[in-house]
C-alpha cells in the first residue's frame, strides 16, 4: 500500500508584487504586438509553428531528425516538432512581423529564412535544426510578459492576448502524441513532446507560468489543458535518462507541472498534484528515477562526489540543491533531510579545485572557478529553517572557495591526499597557495561524460594547470574532433600502446585502480594500476610530489606499460603543456639533432588521433633528455622544465597538437589559449616500457622564481624486481634526493641505502 504523504503548499507560486519598473520594462516589450492583437486578434497566436491544416497526432522521425507526419486528425491544430536534435541548420525564423500567419502545407513544412540567400523559403521541418521549438518558445515568452503585465496592472488586454497563444499551444499539446522513431532506436527513449530530447522541452515553464499568472481569467477548458498538461509529465516520465542530470531536469519540468495542477482526488485517474510530486520524490521507473534513487547512484557514499566528470558534477550539485531548496520553499517537502548526502556534496566539491581555484579539467569540463549556486541554495534554505549551525558552516565554506579567497581559508576544505573511486580520480597537493604549491590530478575513465585516456595526469604549477587534458572540442561532444581526438589517448597526459589504445567514451567503466598511496603535505604519492583493453596492455603510473623550498618543488611521474600477452610494439607517452615556444635538448642542454618525421599518423592501423599531431620533429638518439615549455604572460615568464631518462629504444619526438578546448573559457588567460596549438612532448619506446619505463621530473619555475633543480639522474637499484628504478635529484643548495620506486612493491638497495615499497625517497 502506497504511503500517503501531506503536502504544505505556499499561496504563490510566482512573485505578486513589482516595481512599477518592471511593470515599465515588460510594456516596453509587449506593447507594441498588444496594438497587432487589438487590431487582428489572431496576430500573435497565428504566428506559432503548428500543423495548422492536418491536425497531425502523429510526429514521424528516424533517429536524429524529423520525417513525416500521419495519424489521424485532432480536433485543434497541433504543435510542430523540431526538425533535428541538432541546432546546425541554415534556415533560421523570421522577424515576427515577417512571420506567414497559419503557415503550413500538407507535409507540415514551415517558411524560414535561408541564411545562405536571406530569403523566405518553404523548407521540411528536418532541415531546420531545433528552431522550432525555440520559435515557438519565443511567441510563448511574449505571451507570458503579456500575462504578467495582466497580474501587475489587471489590464484584461494582456490576458486576452496571453490566453490567445495559451489555448492554442496547449490544445495543439492535447491532440498530438509522443513522436515515433522509426528506426525503432535509442531516440526514441528521448524524445520529448517538441524537442527530440526530454531535457528541453522548455515550453513547460512558460505554459506552466501562464497559466497560473492568468489565473481565474481562464473560465473554460480547464480540464483539457491540465490533460496536456499530464500528458506533457507522463512523458517526461516515459522518456529520458534517469541516473544524471537529465533526472534532476526532468523532474524540475514535472514539478512545473505538479504545482499547477489540482489534487489527486479532482481526478479520475487519481494523478494530480500530490502523485507527481511523490513522484519526482520516491518513485522510479525505468527513465525516470525517483531523487533518492538518484542521489544513492549518482554520490560516492564515502568522498560525496558526484559520478560525473566536475564540469557536469559541479553543475549537478547545483541543480539538486537548487530543486530541493524550490521544493522545500513551495511544497514543504525537506530533500535535505530526507538524502544528507546532499550537503556533504556541497562541502566535497571543494576537493576539485586546483590552487588557482579552478576545478580540475577531466573528461568533458571547461574548467572554471567553482560557482556558489549550491552553497547559495543551501543558506537559503538554512535561513529560512532558523539553522545556525548550516548557516555558519556554509558562509564559510562560500568564502573558502571564492578566488581571493586566503590558502588557510580554503586549506580547511581540501586534503593533501584525496581519492574518489566513483569517477576513478585521484588528487595530490602541496597546499593552495596558487604560486608556489603544487597539485596532481590523476583520472581513469569511470563515470559519465569521461574520454578514452588510460591514466592521464594533469599538473599544476606557478598558477595555471600547466599540463591540462585537451577539452571537449569545438563542437563539444557531437563534434569530429571530439570523437577523433580530444576525447582519445593521444589528446591526454597518458601511455597510448601500439597506437591503438581506446574504448567507449561518454558512459564509460575503465578505472584505475589505487596500489599506494601516502604522505603529507609536500611530500605525497600514489601508484595506480590500470589495464587498456584494447591492447590488453597493464600499466601502471607512480607520481609524487616533493617540495624542496616555501616557492618551488617538483613532480615525480614514473609510467610503466606492457602487453600482458607481449608482442608489444610501442608504447607512447604523451605530454601537453601550455605555451607558446617548446625547446628539447640532451639533459647536459646540448643540442639534441632532430629532423622532420610524419610517423605519428594513422596510417599503419593506428588511432585518427595521431593524424591531428603535426610539425613532428623526432630525434633518435637515446640518451637522456630535457624538454622546456615556456609560458609567456604580460609580466612573467613561466617555466615547465621536464627531464626523462633515455632508453636504447627509445626516441623523442616534438609536435604540435589542436588548440587546448579545456581552457577556451579560462578567465585570465596567460595568452589566447583557443587559438595556440599544444606543444606536445612524445616518447615512443619500441617494445615494453615496464622494465624500461618513462621516468621522468617535472619542475614549474619562473624567470623571478628560478629553477632549484641541480641536476637530474638516474640509478638501478639492486632488487628482485626487474622494473624497479632509482632517480637522483640534486638541488642547488646542495640536498639530494633519491627516489626509489618498484612495481611490485620490493626491497630495494642502492649504495648504502635499502628501502622496502612502491615508492621511497632518501634525503640527503
Amino acid at each position: 500500500m502506497k504511503r500517503k504523504i501531506v503536502f504544505v503548499f505556499l499561496v504563490c507560486l510566482f512573485p505578486l508584487l513589482s516595481p512599477a519598473s518592471e511593470t515599465e520594462d515588460l510594456r516596453k516589450k509587449v506593447d507594441g504586438y498588444l496594438i497587432q492583437v487589438e487590431c487582428q486578434p489572431d496576430w500573435l497566436y497565428s504566428r506559432l509553428a503548428m500543423f495548422w491544416k492536418t491536425h497531425a497526432t502523429d510526429v514521424y522521425i528516424k533517429g536524429e531528425a524529423f520525417d513525416h507526419i500521419g495519424g489521424k486528425r485532432a480536433l485543434y491544430p497541433t504543435v510542430k516538432f523540431n526538425g533535428t536534435r541538432s541546432t546546425e541548420t541554415q534556415f533560421h525564423a523570421p522577424k515576427l512581423e515577417d512571420a506567414i500567419p497559419y503557415d503550413d502545407d500538407a507535409e507540415g513544412n514551415i517558411t524560414f529564412v535561408n541564411d545562405r540567400t536571406g530569403k523566405m523559403e518553404k523548407v521540411s521541418p528536418a532541415k531546420t535544426g531545433c528552431t522550432i521549438a525555440s520559435y515557438n518558445q519565443y511567441i510563448l515568452g511574449i505571451a507570458k510578459d503579456a500575462a504578467r503585465l495582466y497580474q501587475l496592472t489587471g489590464d484584461k488586454r494582456y490576458a486576452k492576448m496571453a490566453y490567445g497563444v495559451f489555448d492554442v499551444f496547449m490544445k495543439g499539446i492535447y491532440g498530438r502524441n509522443v513522436p515515433i522513431d522509426m528506426n525503432h532506436g535509442h531516440q526514441q527513449t528521448l524524445v520529448g513532446m517538441t524537442t527530440f530530447e526530454v531535457i528541453h522541452e522548455d515550453a513547460i515553464t512558460d505554459v506552466t507560468e501562464i497559466y497560473s499568472l492568468l489565473g481565474k481569467y481562464i473560465t473554460h477548458d480547464r480540464e483539457l489543458y491540465e490533460a496536456a498538461l499530464k500528458k506533457w509529465a507522463e512523458c517526461e516520465i516515459a522518456n529520458g535518462v534517469p541516473h544524471n542530470n537529465w533526472d534532476l531536469i526532468q523532474a524540475r519540468y514535472i514539478l512545473k507541472i505538479a504545482l499547477v495542477l489540482q489534487d489527486d482526488d479532482k481526478y479520475a485517474d487519481h494523478r494530480g498534484k500530490q502523485y507527481y510530486l511523490d513522484y519526482i520524490v520516491n518513485q522510479n521507473s525505468m527513465r525516470q528515477w525517483g531523487l533518492k534513487q538518484l542521489a544513492a547512484f549518482g554520490f560516492d557514499q564515502t568522498t560525496y562526489i558526484w559520478y560525473e566528470s566536475p564540469g557536469y558534477s559541479v553543475n549537478v550539485v547545483g541543480d539538486f540543491t537548487e530543486f530541493a531548496n524550490t521544493l522545500d520553499k513551495q511544497t514543504g517537502i525537506d530533500i535535505f533531510k530526507q538524502i544528507p548526502e546532499l550537503l556533504q556534496a556541497v562541502l566535497a566539491t571543494s576537493q576539485y579545485l586546483f590552487p588557482n581555484r579552478m576545478i580540475a579539467g577531466f573528461g568533458d569540463t571547461h574548467p572554471s572557478f567553482l560557482s556558489t549556486r549550491a552553497v547559495d541554495q543551501v543558506l537559503d534554505y538554512a535561513s529560512r529553517h532558523h539553522d545556525d549551525r548550516l548557516l555558519a558552516q556554509m558562509d564559510s565554506l562560500r568564502t573558502a572557495i571564492l578566488p581571493n579567497a586566503s590558502p588557510a581559508q580554503i586549506g580547511k576544505y581540501v586534503t593533501p591526499l584525496f581519492y574518489s573511486p566513483n569517477v576513478s580520480w585521484l588528487v595530490q597537493r602541496s597546499g593552495m597557495d596558487k604560486q608556489h604549491d603544487l597539485m596532481i590530478s590523476l583520472n581513469g575513465s569511470l563515470g559519465n561524460h569521461q574520454h578514452a585516456n588510460g591514466i592521464s595526469m594533469e599538473l599544476y604549477g606557478k598558477g595555471y594547470v600547466l599540463g591540462p587534458d585537451a577539452g571537449i572540442g569545438k563542437y563539444l561532444y557531437s563534434g569530429l574532433d571530439y570523437v577523433e581526438y580530444y576525447s582519445q589517448f593521444p589528446a591526454h597526459n597518458t601511455v597510448c600502446v601500439d597506437g591503438i589504445s581506446s574504448y567507449p567514451v561518454m558512459m564509460s567503466n575503465h578505472a584505475f585502480h589505487v596500489i599506494d598511496q601516502g604522505g603529507q603535505a609536500g611530500k605525497t604519492y600514489s601508484v595506480v594500476s590500470f589495464l587498456e583493453p584494447e591492447s590488453n596492455a597493464r600499466q601502471q603510473r607512480t607520481n609524487a610530489i616533493v617540495k624542496t623550498s616555501d616557492k618551488g618543488g617538483y613532480y615525480v611521474d614514473i609510467f610503466r606499460s606492457r602487453k600482458i600477452e607481449g608482442g608489444d610494439k610501442t608504447h607512447d607517452y604523451f605530454y601537453h603543456n601550455l605555451g607558446q615556444t617548446m625547446s628539447v635538448t640532451r639533459a647536459d642542454g646540448s643540442t639534441l639533432k632532430m629532423r622532420p618525421t610524419q610517423e605519428l599518423a594513422f596510417a599503419g592501423g593506428h588511432l585518427y588521433a595521431y593524424s591531428y599531431l603535426y610539425h613532428q620533429q623526432v630525434a633518435e638518439e637515446p640518451g637522456d633528455v630535457k624538454a622546456t615549455f615556456v609560458t609567456q604572460t604580460a609580466d612573467s615568464s613561466i617555466v615547465m622544465n621536464l627531464w626523462m631518462k633515455g632508453d636504447r629504444n627509445r626516441k623523442i619526438i616534438q609536435a604540435l597538437a589542436p588548440e587546448n578546448m579545456e581552457y577556451e573559457r579560462m578567465p585570465h588567460q596567460p595568452y589566447a589559449i583557443e587559438k595556440q596549438p599544444v606543444l606536445t612532448f612524445i616518447a615512443r619506446q619500441r617494445g615494453e616500457a615496464w622494465t624500461h619505463p618513462f621516468i621522468a621530473i617535472f619542475e614549474p619555475v619562473t624567470d623571478k622564481e628560478p629553477s632549484e633543480i641541480a641536476s637530474v639522474g638516474y640509478f638501478k637499484p639492486k632488487s628482485t624486481d626487474p622494473a624497479a628504478v632509482g632517480i637522483i635529484v640534486k638541488l642547488k643548495n646542495g640536498r639530494t634526493d633519491y627516489i626509489f620506486s618498484s612495481a611490485e612493491g620490493s626491497e630495494m638497495t642502492y649504495q648504502d641505502m635499502t628501502v622496502k615499497g612502491y615508492y621511497k625517497v632518501i634525503t640527503k
